[in-house]
């Protein structure tokens, strides 16, 4: 790794002709400057801290986070170079170095190593239509696939070892499911199908298949050729927005877990609420159990965790639910779909839970509205253990990760990421978009030298 001072010995220059860009409602109006009244426009070097101006997705690799930004939904206006990718410290928050990705949307980055032992940084380039790896030594460029990979609605990469030792990246877009080498960038195949969004695949290694989302769909598909292995057709509500397909491996037959959403027939003036669907499938497709008509947002992530799969609840940009009735967490037991438990949140103030991540016997569930909670729920009783409280919101577009017992999300409204502290003694990374890059479960695996904590913020620098 090189120092601070040498990540940071070459400022990027500010051009007064950098294009304004359209703020997020959820992130407020543009930082104006006193004097001039004009936007400011922002490097990446203004500031030594790795979280600042870094909103999006993110993942942690040997104690190391690294996480995207965006512009198109960013308050402050970025130089026209702004390099869309940072590598910061978690003990510390320091910035080590940035890379010179392009707008990268509301995704996550992989970072991986190649036969030949070196490491990559790679990221979805949204308005190239492309993939693209940085070496994560020196941000030189590594590779770059075919510019055929269109559509913002795309988290993050899963991936499949091969025979040789060599991975294949796997990315879901609104024209199909690309398998991408990771040794060059080369296209080894593509599954052309048009949906809405791209939803993670989660990958069986040893069967060598993924399974993959797209409308109204869920496919089984043989990662050596892309061939579809089976098919099988759901019913509304049968969107694939954005966010995971889950590969439950914990018990002895797999189960597949997916997540789904309406943009019309549901309740409310946007026919959006209560509008989502869980569906577990086994490893044929056969579908074993379903919830529909879920009061859950339309990026909702899922998890899954101690035999239970959580979801959110809430409008997000669907708009607002009225009343209160669909204010809690319910844990469904994975294999026959009846509720676990039940969490009443009816007495918090938010507008929507988007992402319940798990780690150390508790899901943290993240609420956002006019001013953001975290929500610690025991993950056996469903009782709410603790709640932080933040004093302003707290909103993104990416779900949050948990490592090194830090909750790192993306905030908008600061344009850069927020640290919460979860626990002590965690050594545990984060190298997938969803916690492991294969699964995609959206969890920790047990950790039994952390001891959870009183939640509080952690602002770098203080």
């Amino acid at each position: 790794m090189t120092e601070l001072t040498d990540c940071l010995s070459s400022a990027l220059p500010i051009c007064a002709a950098c294009l304004l860009v359209m703020a997020c409602a959820a992130a407020g109006a543009q930082e104006i400057d006193a004097e001039s009244g004009k936007p400011i426009i922002h490097d990446a070097d203004d500031s030594p801290w790795g979280p600042d101006h870094f909103a999006q997705g993110g993942v942690v690799v040997d104690g190391i986070a690294y996480f995207l930004a965006d512009k198109t939904y960013s308050p402050n206006l970025k130089a026209p170079d702004f390099p869309y990718g940072v590598a910061f410290d978690l003990e510390t928050l320091w910035k080590i170095r940035t890379y010179r990705f392009e707008d990268t949307y509301d995704s996550s980055p992989l970072v991986i190593r190649r036969l030949d032992g070196s490491w990559i940084v790679v990221a979805h380039e949204y308005l190239r239509k492309r993939t693209v790896a940085l070496r994560r030594e020196s941000g030189e460029v590594a590779w770059i696939s075919p510019e055929n990979q269109p559509g913002a609605y795309f988290f993050g990469y899963s991936y499949y070892v091969r025979e040789d030792g060599s991975k294949l990246l796997l990315q879901a877009a609104t024209n199909g499911l690309h398998a991408i080498s990771a040794e060059d960038g080369s296209e080894v195949w593509w599954l052309e199908r048009q949906t809405t969004g791209g939803a993670t695949p989660c990958v069986d290694q040893d069967a060598g298949v993924a399974y993959y989302q797209v409308d109204g769909a869920i496919l089984k598909v043989g990662l050596s050729d892309g061939a579809v292995l089976a098919e099988t057709e759901v019913a509304p509500p049968c969107t694939v927005v954005s966010w995971n397909t889950v590969f439950v491996d914990d018990r002895e037959e797999p189960l597949i877990a997916t997540y789904w959403f309406g943009f019309t027939g549901g309740r409310g003036e946007t026919g959006m609420q209560w509008n989502s669907a869980i569906r577990v499938f086994n490893a044929d497709l056969t579908l074993v159990w379903e919830r529909t008509g879920l009061p859950a947002p339309k990026k909702s992530t899922i998890t899954y965790a101690e035999g239970k799969l959580v979801i959110g609840a809430g409008g997000h940009w669907a708009g607002e639910y009225e009343g209160e009735d669909w204010k809690y967490v319910i844990a469904y037991d994975v294999a026959t779909g009846e509720e676990a438990w039940r969490c009443d949140l009816r007495e918090q103030d938010f507008r929507y839970i988007m992402n319940v991540p798990y780690a150390w016997g508790s899901f943290y569930a993240e609420a956002d509205g006019k001013s953001a909670k975290m929500l610690r729920i025991d993950a056996s009783t469903g009782e709410l253990l603790d709640v932080l409280d933040y004093g302003a919101p707290v909103g993104s577009c990416a779900p949050p990760i948990i490592a090194r017992g830090l909750m790192l999300s993306g905030d908008l409204n600061r344009d850069g990421v927020v640290v919460t502290r979860l626990a002590e003694g965690s050594t545990a990374d984060w190298p997938g978009p969803f916690g492991d890059p294969q699964t995609n479960s959206y969890a920790l695996p047990p950790e039994p030298s952390a001891t959870p904590v009183p939640l509080r913020e952690i602002r770098a620098g203080e």
